[in-house]
């Protein structure tokens, strides 16, 4: 249960870098002049930016992308602003820049798109803005998709759903469904396309009950035995799936003086991840104490939700994305330092790959209360930026918990991963309790 002191990730991840805040510039962009084409907006930007140069040393550039520009034309457009400075006597520095340094953002407002530059040397920093109207940016040939949000609706009972989550090898169909409620855990199967209840494990609950109950549950599998966890706060469960479901059994420690009871595992999208979070004394939010599998401790903010990224096995680098119970969002990086804080989500939030890009994505809810329907949106995390997809889905009430949809065992991270979330949603019309498969459909 215990992790790494930098909290790294021993599997694959992906490097990113924080948001770039330049709403300022979007909204009143002051001197932008129009051009004709996004090459002439970023040939007159660099123009610009070589005139307020003191010297023809070197400059380091770096191209930012908050628009829906794909990554090929970002990467011609760099080269266009290198080629231009290059042709006024710069030179172009590759790696971190002792000197000058040129940023180029490609950001969008309603009606126009932004070449926004800030260029920085000797302390001070001057800001350019070119921009070009959407209607003149022809549409590319890129063989990039588009993620869109889908729901499915998966699961819906009477009583209050903590988790859900499908059991078996990853890649394979669902024929077994484990449903978590606040007073058992329910076994289903499957069989002509119909679940039946196949055994129930009561709870044992030696403490009162929250109002909001929170759980979760996961599978691992250690030497060919498979085990389905089911940790709460103040209790940690464990029944080994490995003999029939008909004979197995639930064990369970609930000493609320043992550290260790009741800690939740953090996940990176799909992946079970080998840190876990303290739950707080009402058992709805999280104290921000981390655990790791060395014996260390550390401490973030409070937080209702947090999830990994990063899966590039080049890299050493994954992030922390924290949902804070102050109501702003955190992303801090392997170290727990907080590369930037903002507000607008909801508690709720998770990881997710896509299979359109390969990229991770961040769901997040609303800021709805529990008497409205509530909203899940993503936001992509990609190199060098961080933007959003502007997808979401509606449900029909507030959303109460969201996660992986299926999380593998420990070590297993080959394919054939449902690379989906699970939203677990109180229905206002109906006053059901649903679980929604949220996924991501690719167009072009």
């Amino acid at each position: 249960m215990y992790a790494k002191q930098k909290l790294s990730l021993p599997r694959p991840r992906r490097r990113f870098f924080p948001f770039l805040l330049v709403g300022f510039l979007i909204t009143c962009a002051p001197g932008a002049s129009r051009a004709d084409s996004l090459e002439d907006a970023v040939r007159v930007l660099a123009q610009k930016a070589s005139s307020l140069l003191v010297a023809h040393g070197k400059i380091g550039i770096r191209t930012r992308n908050l628009a829906s520009l794909d990554p090929e034309r970002i990467s011609h457009l760099s080269l266009t602003v290198e080629r231009e400075l290059q042709t006024r006597g710069h030179k172009i520095s590759q790696g971190d820049s002792t000197g000058a340094s040129l940023t180029v953002t490609f950001s969008q407002n309603a009606t126009s798109l932004l070449v926004i530059g800030e260029l920085a040397e000797n302390g001070q920093s001057h800001f350019l803005v070119e921009s070009l109207a959407l209607t003149a940016i022809p549409s590319t040939s890129s063989s990039s998709q588009k993620p869109t949000l889908l729901k499915e609706l998966i699961w819906k009972q009477e009583s209050p759903i903590v988790d859900l989550k499908s059991l078996g090898s990853v890649g394979e169909k669902p024929e077994h469904l484990a449903v978590l409620s606040p007073n058992a855990l329910f076994l289903y199967g499957k069989k002509d396309s119909e679940w039946s209840l196949l055994k129930t494990f009561p709870i044992p609950r030696a403490t009162t009950r929250s109002r909001d109950p929170r759980g979760q549950l996961f599978q691992t599998r250690e030497n060919a035995t498979s085990r389905l966890s089911v940790d709460l706060p103040r209790l940690s469960c464990r029944i080994d799936l490995s003999g029939a479901i008909s004979s197995a059994t639930m064990d369970c420690t609930s000493n609320e003086k043992e550290e260790l009871v009741g800690l939740a595992m953090l996940t990176a999208g799909p992946y079970t991840f080998d840190n876990a979070a303290k739950w707080d004394s009402s058992g709805n939010s999280f104290t921000g104490e981390l655990y790791g599998e060395s014996g260390i401790r550390l401490k973030i903010e409070p937080f209702y939700s947090a999830s990994f990224l990063g899966l590039n096995p080049e890299k050493s680098d994954s992030l922390l994305i924290s949902a804070g119970v102050d109501g702003r969002s955190r992303l801090s990086d392997k170290n727990l330092k907080v590369l930037e804080s903002f507000v607008g989500w909801g508690s709720e939030l998770t990881a997710m790959l896509s299979d359109c890009d390969s990229n991770w994505s961040v769901l997040a809810t609303g800021k709805a209360d529990w008497t409205d329907n509530d909203r899940i949106t993503a936001f992509q995390f990609v190199e060098p930026a961080a933007l959003t997809l502007d997808s979401s889905v509606d449900l029909p009430g507030p959303v109460l918990s969201l996660g992986p949809e299926q999380i593998p065992s420990e070590g297993d991270f080959t394919g054939g991963l449902r690379n989906g979330a699970l939203a677990i949603v109180r229905n206002l019309k109906t006053g059901e309790y649903e679980a929604y498969r949220i996924s991501m459909a690719c167009s072009r």
